[in-house]
């Protein structure tokens, strides 16, 4: 029948309905039911409007539901993908046995249907993320030496190559008191109970203080020519509250016992000063004197009694660690810096959480929050070098930083050095220390995440060095300090990225000499060959400059070393591939690099990287006279060499390897010993890295003229 002859009751029943969205939503008086209706229209699900609706799956994310022609459509394009990643898994399989980057079990996975992944899939996906492969493994566990005597010292996988020779021939550092400094330089950090002496002690440290003019001199190339690197004190705190407390004539007479920290604090001051004074030899004695005489001064009054001033303490260690860390003085540094650290979470406001929680005075929370990051910096770079782990984790501290950024004429952020580098090991080290340097071997895929996000941290224009990523905005010549701190900053990103590749580059060599760039392992291969290349380059531009100063940071050396034993294994092991001729060219920067040295520590290096630069020129020219790659004969005394030298390559790069080392009359220093002296020129202890070569014989480097 007809509309006009309907009752309403039939016409009611005869209209159309809501589709099937509105009616789930029982939004049924937006539907215009004109199909597809506006509302489906708005929500952008037009397709299913009137009889298909949407339905939620699993994690509330919405599906289609009876859309047989929409499933059919994904059922094809899963097809499709499957076909392409068969066809591509094929084509690949012509050129090497590793699996396609895009061939992933985590690629692999997209065309899967969301809705059949069990919960089970979910968490093997999520362990899978944090278990490394089994082919991913490294030895790289480090080096561990133990004598017979059972005193042992371990580097990890990122120590320098020059940690891992020491392990190899001794430490031939003896750290002598000289005969006139008090025995109590012996006791720190313990003291003696020496009862009624103490003041006479304490008055003894007094009169072995230089002359004013010479302690300001001194405390002036601290800052100069050492602050700029760590500086847990400033200028403006040094001289009013601690130089001349220290300097005032009344101070003999004070019995306050917090004196003997600050003339500690001082006496490290001049000690670094006298160990940087371009004017007196390396290592002098003068500085050794002043060190000595400091830790008397430390040794006073018990670091671990005297509560009401750990602050100062702290400093005054810091820097004795930063001394040691200058004069080469490793043993003793790492257990003073685990000294430090628990020194600093004792303080009575605790260090570590932030000072202005406690409403201190302004200055005085700056001056904490200060220490704290240079504590923690200093900590987290060493723990680099040595291949230890650090000890400040990130969740446990919420201080503040004591330094703020700014915004140039440009529009850009510029910020200090200590921010950077503090910015630098909150932000980046030390996730880097955590994810890539724990120990468990991380997955691939974090290391090449990890990298991206190193290479990626900001560094403000002022801090860029030119010719190496930056450009020269400066008007006048920057200061010595400036230098300095940029070459710096440049140097611990570019290390970080070359310690986290360096055991996956070892992996690329070992698996494919021929060529490792067609490993899976490859972006390490290329990543350490141009860090190294870097940084090598780096410190040949900062040698240049300031020849005598350079010379003596010789923690720059240490990991040019590093450099050129992963350089060297790509001369020696791979010749024949684009990357050995620039591998060769900077292995020769840095052995000229190391001859030009005027330190004794560079005799037992160079006999290393001679024998390195004689292989490496043995394996191009072999490559050049055989293009077509035959191997040459075979004989038990070429192969026998052969594993040796590529057993000495792999302990230098942080193999796995227990050294037991026996007690040499070159490894027993007595006083009279060219030994006990870190700068003289003794001759290398035998090792099976530098017995083949006779001892170095030194002469005056040539010093570039310097404008």
């Amino acid at each position: 029948s007809s509309p006009a002859s309907q009752t309403p009751k039939q016409r009611r029943r005869s209209a159309a309905l809501s589709c099937a969205e509105c009616r789930r939503f029982a939004t049924l008086h937006e539907c215009s039911r004109i199909f597809p209706c506006t509302s489906c229209v708005k929500k952008g699900c037009a397709a299913i409007c009137p009889n298909d609706s949407l339905t939620t799956g699993k994690g509330n994310r919405f599906i289609l539901a009876n859309t047989e022609a929409l499933h059919e459509k994904i059922g094809d394009l899963s097809g499709r993908v499957r076909q392409l990643e068969d066809a591509l898994a094929e084509a690949h399989a012509h050129r090497t046995t590793e699996r396609h980057p895009l061939l992933s079990d985590e690629l692999l996975a997209i065309k899967r249907p969301l809705e059949r992944e069990t919960k089970s899939e979910q968490l093997l996906q999520l362990h899978n993320q944090s278990e490394p492969e089994t082919d991913e493994a490294l030895d790289a566990v480090g080096s561990l030496a133990i004598s017979d005597t059972g005193r042992t010292n371990f580097f990890g996988m990122t120590a320098s190559s020059w940690h891992l020779l020491q392990n190899e021939v001794g430490d031939d550092y003896d750290d002598m008191t000289p005969e006139d400094i008090p025995l109590l330089s012996r006791t720190f950090p313990f003291t003696l109970p020496l009862g009624d002496t103490v003041e006479e002690v304490r008055a003894t440290i007094f009169r072995n203080l230089p002359d004013r003019p010479t302690a300001q001199r001194l405390v002036n190339l601290y800052y100069q020519h050492a602050g700029w690197m760590y500086r847990p004190v400033e200028p403006n705190d040094l001289w009013p509250d601690i130089f001349e407390r220290v300097y005032d004539p009344e101070a003999l007479a004070d019995s306050d016992p917090i004196q003997s920290h600050k003339i500690a604090v001082v006496y490290m001051m001049l000690a670094l000063g006298a160990l940087l004074d371009l004017d007196q030899t390396p290592y002098s004695s003068e500085a050794n004197r002043y060190y000595q005489l400091a830790r008397a001064a430390l040794a006073v009054d018990s670091v671990f009694e005297e509560h009401n001033e750990l602050p100062l303490m702290d400093t005054s260690q810091v820097l004795m660690c930063h001394y040691m860390f200058f004069a080469e003085i490793d043993g003793p540094r790492w257990a003073l810096m685990g000294l430090v650290v628990k020194l600093a979470q004792s303080f009575i406001e605790s260090i570590d959480r932030d000072s202005g929680k406690w409403n201190l005075d302004p200055a005085e929370t700056k001056r904490r929050r200060s220490l704290l990051w240079e504590i923690v910096t200093y900590d987290s770079w060493q723990s680099l070098t040595y291949g230890r782990p650090p000890s400040f984790s990130m969740l446990h501290i919420d201080t503040q930083m004591a330094h703020s950024s700014t915004v140039n004429e440009r529009g850009e952020e510029e910020m200090s050095f200590e921010l950077w580098k503090h910015r630098f090991v909150s932000h980046s080290l030390s996730i880097v220390h955590d994810q890539a340097f724990g120990a468990r071997t991380p997955n691939y895929k974090i290391i090449q995440d990890l990298d991206r996000k190193v290479r990626a941290f900001y560094m403000p224009q002022s801090l860029q060095v030119p010719g190496f990523g930056g450009q020269s905005l400066d008007v006048a010549s920057p200061s010595v300090s400036i230098t300095l701190q940029r070459y710096t900053a440049f140097a611990i990103r570019e290390m970080t990225i070359f310690y986290m590749h360096r055991g996956f580059f070892a992996r690329a060599l070992e698996e494919s000499p021929e060529d490792p760039l067609s490993n899976k392992f490859s972006p390490s291969v290329l990543a350490a060959h141009n860090s190294a290349c870097s940084f090598i380059g780096l410190v040949q531009s900062l040698f240049t400059q300031h020849p005598r100063l350079t010379e003596r940071l010789w923690f720059l050396f240490t990991h040019v070393f590093s450099c050129a034993i992963v350089l060297g294994s790509i001369a020696i092991k791979c010749p024949s591939i684009a990357l050995a001729r620039s591998a060769t060219s900077h292995l020769e920067t840095a052995s000229r690099l190391f001859e030009a040295v005027r330190t004794g520590r560079a005799s037992k290096v160079i006999p290393v990287l001679r024998k390195l630069r004689e292989r490496a020129s043995t394996a191009m020219q072999e490559t050049l006279a055989n293009p077509s790659q035959t191997p040459p004969r075979s004989t038990p005394e070429r192969e026998r060499d052969i594993k040796r030298d590529n057993e000495e390559l792999a302990t230098l790069g942080g193999k796995t390897r227990l050294v037991p080392r026996k007690p040499t009359a070159n490894n027993s220093s007595t006083p009279s010993s060219p030994a006990s002296n870190p700068g003289s020129s003794a001759s290398p202890v035998s090792s099976p890295f530098t017995a083949q070569l006779p001892p170095v014989a030194y002469s005056p480097p040539i010093v570039p003229d310097v404008p």
